[in-house]
């Protein structure tokens, strides 16, 4: 049957070929040949009398077998590594693979910045960034972290918040919206809008202080999924949009873009960190999420 330790290595060089979705791709991440990834599955395939994998030329698909054993797979090396964690009373330096997932809004300019600091400060980590803003099963693909920037819906998920993105109403600097706006702080219905799906549409509120509000029922002229489309039609003068302030602080200041209702305080959208329900967080996981929560602390 093999030795506990030849099996924790065969395991983890599988759980690899299966995040890789190749063996050319696994032993570049792992450093090692193809050759000895490719007599790694046999010898995991033949210890287990099943076939795990389907091997191409450029491709690798999992097996209905092989599908199976990888959710298992994973709960066995995280508890092992759990036990060598405990064993070594934090002696251990953090190493293994991160998969970390991250919205397209923040992912390129905050989170990715963060890994990479922390891979030059832990060596033995790699970190596979998957920027989406589809909702996605952290389960079923096989993540250790989502940074989510909105509402967490599945109550059976961990969250933690870690911060809050403020947002202004910007509009390019030589976009004339003051007909728009009245004299005692209210706005008139139509103010053509640049909405970032599915954080706002047409309809903005916001706070004037002294329990005064105001409602903003605006046109949309343009409606983008992508936080930087978004940003760069309003700087383009396609209308006014609701953007975060740590993106448009310098446009503001250097009059590329005007800000409207200054006085306003418009509803903070919050962030947070996300866990797989019921899985142990090695010590890689929980160091990548105190060095995102800074940079996201970092914010202004």
């Amino acid at each position: 049957m093999g030795n506990a330790v030849d099996t924790i290595q065969l395991l983890q060089t599988f759980t690899r070929i299966a995040d890789a979705g190749s063996l050319s791709a696994a032993a570049r991440s792992l450093g090692v040949s193809q050759a000895s990834v490719s007599r790694q599955l046999s010898a995991l395939e033949r210890r287990l009398n099943t076939a795990l994998a389907r091997r191409s030329t450029h491709e690798l698909t999992l097996t209905a077998e092989g599908g199976a054993l990888l959710p298992r797979a994973m709960e066995l090396l995280a508890a092992w590594e759990a036990t060598e964690e405990a064993l070594a009373a934090g002696s251990l330096a953090p190493k293994g693979l991160l998969r970390v997932v991250a919205p397209t809004a923040i992912g390129p300019t905050i989170v990715a910045p963060a890994a990479a600091r922390f891979v030059r400060r832990y060596p033995e980590v790699d970190v596979d960034l998957v920027f989406t803003d589809a909702s996605v099963d952290l389960v079923e693909m096989g993540a250790d972290l989502q940074i989510k920037v909105g509402p967490v819906e599945r109550q059976e998920l961990i969250v933690r918040r870690i911060g809050a993105v403020e947002r202004w109403l910007v509009a390019a600097a030589d976009l004339d919206l003051s007909g728009f706006f009245s004299s005692k702080g209210g706005v008139h219905d139509g103010l053509p809008i640049v909405a970032l799906a599915p954080l706002y549409d047409g309809t903005i509120a916001a706070s004037l202080g002294q329990g005064r509000s105001v409602k903003i029922n605006g046109h949309v002229r343009l409606r983008c999924e992508v936080l930087h489309a978004a940003y760069q039609a309003v700087l383009a003068g396609g209308g006014a949009g609701l953007l975060p302030r740590w993106l448009i602080g310098d446009d503001v200041a250097a009059g590329r873009l005007q800000r409207l209702l200054p006085d306003a305080a418009f509803a903070a959208i919050a962030i947070h960190l996300v866990f797989p329900p019921g899985r142990y967080r090695p010590q890689r996981t929980r160091l990548f999420a105190e060095t995102v929560e800074a940079a996201v602390k970092g914010l202004r």
